[in-house]
């Protein structure tokens, strides 16, 4: 899972923590910074994850990408945690704002479901109760991450193939560059400690 920290400003300080630097490109790093205004301000409609893959890469069936969203304590039982792993569902067509996949490559494109949608902004709701409730005690972190590895099929002779996730929070903002490597990185990458 590729994972963002992020903490609010009402007594969460902001920070920006990529828990699998490797593969992130430095140019997405600026709006990496932005995502907490875009995710918590945007129409969780908008918000699409599009995997650049090997033709020959067919997903697991079932399997789909999570927005994962974790907001916890920074003092244990300040507030209850808010767990929330919102599921996406593949869409047929890759927008057109999306580069050329290329020779032999395709584009996977997910977007939130509408129960996830509707959880996003429950989740919204929980965090601006939580700030309001904080004001002036000890806060807490909000972290969101994309869990993606599911997606990647278990094919010894496609570990080397080129792996590439943009994110979208908005479509004013379009699709940038989330990570890029192999699709052995990715399945390294899940399997490292702390995921």
């Amino acid at each position: 899972m590729t994972t963002f920290l992020l903490r609010c400003p009402a007594g969460l300080l902001l920070a920006l923590l990529l828990a699998a630097c490797s593969g992130v490109p430095l140019s997405s790093i600026p709006r990496l910074a932005a995502l907490q205004a875009e995710l918590l301000d945007g129409d969780p409609a908008e918000f699409a994850l599009a995997v650049q893959v090997d033709e020959r890469m067919v997903p697991p069936p079932g399997a789909a990408p999570t927005l994962n969203i974790e907001l916890r304590p920074l003092e244990e039982g300040a507030f209850e945690p808010w767990l929330r792993k919102l599921p996406m569902r593949v869409t047929h067509l890759a927008p057109k704002v999306l580069p050329e996949a290329g020779r032999g490559r395709r584009w996977l494109v997910y977007r939130l479901t509408p129960d996830a949608q509707a959880e996003f902004l429950r989740s919204r709701v929980r965090l601006a109760q939580v700030r309001a409730e904080r004001q002036g005690k000890s806060g807490g972190s909000l972290a969101i991450g994309m869990a993606q590895e599911g997606l990647a099929a278990d094919d010894p002779r496609l570990a080397h193939t080129h792996w590439e996730s943009w994110l979208q929070t908005s479509a004013r903002g379009g699709f940038f560059k989330l990570w890029s490597g192999t699709l052995d990185d990715l399945k390294k990458q899940a399997r490292a400690p702390g995921r």
